[in-house]
């Protein structure tokens, strides 16, 4: 017998809105049993100290994702606001460093990964959270473009943009993924980002422009530089936080 494809938008509208919210709750809650013997496992390996120090990294990553994908599977309950944001002053360097064993874990001992930043690096205003989830999205792309093994660097730099795609006339942090993988053609690059268009043979497209929208309803920019054979950058353009101006001290200028 021969079945058409799933498609899930229609499903779920036809079903009903209701139903499907009590289906997704379901599978949410079955998600969270099986992740809680998972964390509690890691926790103990944790407590323990067992193995190398590199190891050890690698088992903070991995209980950090745990707890993440907890917080993630409750916002998928509210589907309808899962790209709202609640932009907060987010220090990228501090972000990277406790970033850096779960992008160590996610891309496997084939990957060499660097991450660089400078101590001087103004906060950025955006959803800590949303920043943390694109990481992890565009560091994932990185390892697939990378079968064979690599290097991956993550950096954080004050700049402005200045290409034609996206021009901007203040300073923003880039938070740049660059890798040495595959790459791709012009004609690729030019789709890459838009709904249903995946490098992948089964992806769906959604990850990259998820990454998108979020950086545009944050005042946000990305922009990516490709050549075939030659590896992948995207950058992540944060807009500054406007923080408050401080009080001038007594016997200041003013």
């Amino acid at each position: 017998m021969d079945h058409e494809p799933l498609d899930i938008d229609s499903r779920i509208a036809a079903d009903g809105s209701a139903a499907a919210q009590a289906r997704l709750a379901s599978i949410v809650h079955d998600f969270n049993n099986f992740l809680t013997p998972i964390v509690s496992i890691l926790i103990d390996l944790q407590r323990q100290k067992v193995g190398s120090e590199k190891q050890m990294r690698r088992i903070d990553g991995a209980i950090f994702c745990a707890y993440r994908a907890g917080i993630l599977t409750r916002q998928l309950l509210d589907n309808r606001h899962a790209l709202q944001a609640n932009p907060g002053v987010v220090h990228v360097g501090e972000l990277l460093a406790r970033f850096e064993p779960v992008m160590a874990g996610a891309i496997g001992s084939d990957v060499a990964l660097r991450v660089e930043t400078s101590a001087d690096l103004p906060p950025v205003q955006f959803d800590e959270p949303l920043l943390e989830r694109a990481l992890l999205n565009l560091v994932l792309n990185a390892r697939d473009a990378m079968p064979d093994g690599g290097n991956l660097v993550v950096a954080a730099l004050l700049e402005r943009p200045v290409s034609a795609k996206c021009h901007h006339a203040d300073f923003m942090v880039r938070l740049s993924i660059s890798d040495s993988g595959i790459g791709m053609s012009e004609a690729i690059l030019e789709q890459v980002g838009q709904s249903r268009f995946s490098t992948k043979a089964h992806g769906s497209g959604l990850g990259l422009m998820t990454v998108r929208q979020s950086l545009e309803h944050q005042n946000g920019l990305l922009s990516i530089t490709s050549a075939e054979g030659s590896g992948t950058t995207v950058n992540m353009w944060l807009p500054l936080a406007r923080l408050p101006s401080k009080p001038a001290s007594p016997g200041s200028i003013g």
